[in-house]
């Protein structure tokens, strides 16, 4: 039963699941959320975004106490208070200076973004470099502090440790290839992934979301099968496979609708989450009358 005493997780990936065309929450989405969790659903968002970028918020939609961000694709998992703001870490990502520098190195005269918690800093250069840079960031929202040096890694007062770096290349399918075809490149744990049409993430490969859905579990005390996925991404794979159930979008990859219980036939612009969200709300009535 989706409602009833029994605490479950709502899970929601935001790009091309929760997000519309226009990369922003619909009305019939928000109020579908803040339905599941009036029946006693905890919200998380599972997303390559973290909190540099526009995610939405539990009181835009309509989620009383907070919701939990799996955040850079695994990299952190937190619980944000009802505006947003980091109030619990369960895990985060911090990015050594070996790390750091191996995929600095390869992007060299590209922009790079630094994410550290919900400060992004980012490295740019003229033309080509700061044209992404400024898609990028009108995209998915951010606010990054441009410099010319990027801040220094390390443990102690005026160093840092990211949590994700993204590069920003016309050619990201290319940049990760040279990543890969680079003896030993990901044996330290990062690795990279392309994340959209101009721009790269690093990956923690040893904490991708499905890691993060089971800390957020172990947090508010279910288990994997009382957890409702939906996702349209490779990176949703693993989550759609190990939920008790994984919906995949319409528009979703292969490796997410190999990996689902089932496929939506609606996409992310038909509102499939709500319409999803609806069906499975008006079975649950159903079943305690």
């Amino acid at each position: 039963m989706m409602g009833g005493t029994r605490r479950k997780l709502l899970c929601l990936d935001l790009d091309g699941t929760l997000y519309g065309p226009d990369h922003q929450v619909s009305k019939r989405n928000a109020v579908a959320v803040a339905a599941a969790a009036a029946r006693g659903f905890t919200v998380a968002l599972c997303t390559g975004r973290g909190p540099t970028m526009y995610c939405p918020t539990a009181r835009e939609l309509g989620v009383p106490g907070g919701l939990y961000l799996v955040g850079y694709n695994g990299a952190v998992v937190f619980h944000l208070d009802e505006d947003g703001h980091p109030t619990t870490v369960l895990f985060e990502t911090k990015m050594s200076s070996a790390q750091v520098n191996k995929v600095v190195q390869l992007a060299d005269g590209l922009a790079v973004e630094f994410d550290v918690r919900d400060v992004q800093y980012a490295r740019s250069f003229p033309d080509e470099a700061a044209a992404l840079l400024q898609r990028h960031s009108a995209l998915v929202r951010s606010s990054p502090i441009v410099v010319d040096t990027l801040p220094e890694v390390g443990v102690g007062p005026g160093l840092c440790q990211p949590n994700k770096l993204t590069v920003l290349t016309a050619d990201p399918d290319g940049f990760v290839a040279t990543a890969n075809a680079t003896p030993g490149f990901a044996d330290d744990g990062i690795g990279v992934v392309t994340g959209g049409p101009f721009w790269v993430e690093t990956l923690n490969l040893k904490a991708d979301k499905a890691d993060g859905v089971s800390l957020v579990c172990g947090a508010i005390g279910c288990s994997l099968s009382d957890v409702v996925y939906f996702g349209d991404g490779a990176n949703d794979a693993t989550s759609l496979a190990a939920s008790g159930i994984g919906i995949a979008m319409a528009n979703a990859k292969p490796e997410a609708r190999a990996a689902s219980t089932r496929v939506s036939e609606w996409s992310n612009d038909d509102d499939a989450v709500a319409r999803e969200i609806e069906a499975l709300l008006h079975t649950d009535a159903a079943a305690c009358t």
